[in-house]
């Protein structure tokens, strides 16, 4: 018997780290629905092999597609998951005792440990800081807000307390410096078009401030200094994204600012 359970993707080609993804929850949930942006590889071919529904939506920003993904879902309980995170068996376990008699009612949703894992052994980035996500959810309690351009992406609570769950979320992230570039390219640009359209004014002691503030986190705080060359490869890129979408953000209300008052 399969579980009660809706678990949802939000894709655009990753025919490489989807496989391992749809394998460890396929056997076992009701319902698996993967939103899709537009691939161009063999990501929709995965995810018919899997007996998923595979549904095209045009990229509207990370919170937007979750939210979309989401109602398309039958069942009450879902599991939002990305491409590259894989559930470890002790996860698979638990969930399934979990749906095995009935949930509290005032539970709205389940925290899981979310962990580096990377699929390539041979890969130079080992350590990382694990961290609680919320990802497994009752759709009536919890909800995420389907706001443009949005990197808020994660359910938020409405009614009821969350719950944390045994196991790991095994994240697949990084496959390489160059793919960690293009990715923090886009969210860099969606979160300045956030940060924009909501009049938020960034400072130049903000900007200033912003790169080595955010380097020194990701390289002590969440241990970057122990992947060697690597870990201070990472530090920078993921630091320089959160500069540039502050340094976007600048750049878009400056424009704006220019535009209006030229058609005045």
């Amino acid at each position: 018997m399969k579980l009660p359970l809706s678990v949802y993707y939000i894709t655009q080609d990753e025919e490489l780290r989807l496989p391992e993804s749809l394998a460890k929850v396929s056997d076992w949930v009701d319902e698996i629905i993967v939103v899709d942006s537009g691939s161009i590889d063999r990501t929709r071919d995965i995810v018919d092999a899997a007996g998923a529904r595979f549904v095209h939506n045009d990229w509207q920003g990370f919170a937007c597609q979750k939210a979309f993904a989401a109602s398309l879902c039958r069942n009450d309980w879902v599991l939002d998951l990305d491409a590259d995170e894989v559930l470890s068996d002790e996860l698979v376990a638990n969930i399934q005792d979990l749906f095995s008699k009935p949930i509290d009612p005032d539970i709205a949703g389940f925290r899981m440990r979310w962990v580096l894992s990377q699929p390539d052994p041979r890969h130079p980035f080992r350590h990382d800081k694990s961290k609680k996500i919320l990802r497994l959810y009752n759709r009536s309690k919890a909800v995420i807000e389907p706001e443009k351009d949005s990197n808020n992406d994660r359910p938020q609570v409405k009614a009821g307390r969350v719950v944390d769950l045994k196991g790991d979320v095994l994240h697949r992230t990084l496959i390489s410096l160059e793919q960690m570039e293009r990715k923090y390219c886009q969210l860099s640009t969606e979160q300045a078009r956030f940060i924009a359209a909501k009049g938020r004014r960034i400072s130049s002691p903000r900007l200033f401030a912003e790169f080595p503030l955010k380097f020194l986190k990701y390289y002590l705080l969440h241990r970057q200094i122990l992947n060697g060359w690597f870990g201070l490869s990472v530090a920078i890129t993921a630091a320089n994204r959160n500069f540039m979408r502050l340094a976007k953000a600048r750049e878009m209300q400056m424009l704006s600012e220019f535009e209006r008052e030229n058609t005045r």
